[in-house]
């Protein structure tokens, strides 16, 4: 027998085998549909807004596009808006200088200053103190636009990696803790947003529930496909049907480095599930180990694209729905002024 016979061949084992299936098998069944250029995307990422992204400064040691120049390529790419989130610091009194740095880039290039925006808020880890009426107002007072309730300081989150301790926003009885309601007070008087963040299923429904009750309007639910605080997509219906945003961050939706363990197509059958009227696009992009956010948002208009997603579609979730939440005119450019 020859020595070459006895090689085996790697790529023949089953679960390669399903691999190169899974691989070949998505180019065959996008078709045509795929062929989506930056022609096509350009039209839709014009007017868009990113909702959340990360970004530098941030204490996480994996964050590190700077906020100046993501919103600088945002603008360049004709964007709206970008709301800027670190999970340590509140990132509002940030957001303000940044503006400036963008109105003066807009000046130097000869195009309009303050057509382009720039978002700030807090999150309610220990680095402020958790759950913190007195840093909420002080973001709020200074422009903020997000308060986002624990991320990787939730005792959820914790639990699910197998860690002690964290921010609970449930007493044991069940109760949320009364200084939830001092928070909701304060979101709903400057007309800001509520992300749930990474709590629990549970208690994003008892929070979504009882911010309604105090007047609080505006509620986004971040990636609650993502594995950390998944919740299935019934469940994900029904937050929307209580007045809460779904949001469908391409962090959690797209496989990837940092996220290589999730189902690629899932996100077509929460957009019919909840339908686009209470769904939000974001990136949710920001670490070095991905693309910057804009050309992550590129991608993104193109997967949808070309999974059929309809134009209009794109449009609610990604510029008018997330233009509400940030209490902004939702009209769309329509100048033809690139800035």
């Amino acid at each position: 027998m020859d020595d070459n016979e006895k090689v085996q061949e790697e790529s023949l084992k089953p679960v390669w085998v399903e691999k190169a299936k899974l691989s070949y098998h998505t180019v065959e069944k996008l078709g045509d549909t795929g062929n989506i250029t930056e022609a096509d995307v350009a039209p839709v990422l014009k007017g868009a807004i990113d909702i959340h992204v990360h970004g530098y400064p941030d204490a996480l040691v994996d964050t590190g596009w700077d906020f100046a120049e993501i919103c600088r390529s945002a603008y360049d790419a004709s964007m709206r808006a970008i709301c800027c989130k670190s999970m340590h610091s509140d990132t509002a009194p940030m957001a303000y200088f940044v503006q400036q740095i963008i109105d003066n880039y807009a000046r130097d290039t000869g195009r309009t200053p303050g057509r382009f925006k720039v978002f700030g808020g807090v999150v309610l880890n220990y680095a402020v103190g958790g759950l913190n009426p007195r840093a909420v107002k002080t973001s709020l007072k200074l422009g903020g636009k997000c308060v986002w309730m624990p991320s990787h300081d939730a005792a959820h989150h914790r639990r699910v990696l197998g860690e002690s301790g964290g921010i609970e926003v449930l007493s044991n009885d069940g109760e949320l803790l009364p200084e939830m309601y001092e928070i909701f007070d304060l979101i709903a008087e400057y007309g800001a947003i509520l992300d749930t963040c990474h709590l629990g299923t549970r208690e994003r429904f008892a929070v979504i529930k009882e911010a309604r009750k105090a007047g609080v309007e505006r509620i986004l639910i971040t990636h609650p496909q993502w594995s950390v605080n998944r919740a299935s997509i019934d469940q994900q219906a029904e937050m929307a049907k209580l007045g809460a945003y779904v949001g469908l961050f391409m962090y959690s939706a797209v496989p990837h480095f940092n996220n290589p363990v999730c189902d690629r197509e899932e996100f077509l059958e929460i957009i019919k599930t909840v339908g686009p009227d209470k769904i939000v696009l974001s990136t949710d992009y920001g670490s070095m180990l991905n693309p910057p956010p804009v050309e992550a948002m590129k991608l993104y208009i193109r997967l949808l694209l070309a999974h059929g997603v309809p134009r209009d579609d794109i449009d609610t979730m990604l510029k008018r729905n997330p233009a509400w939440l940030l209490g902004l005119d939702d009209d769309p450019f329509d100048d033809g002024d690139a800035g």
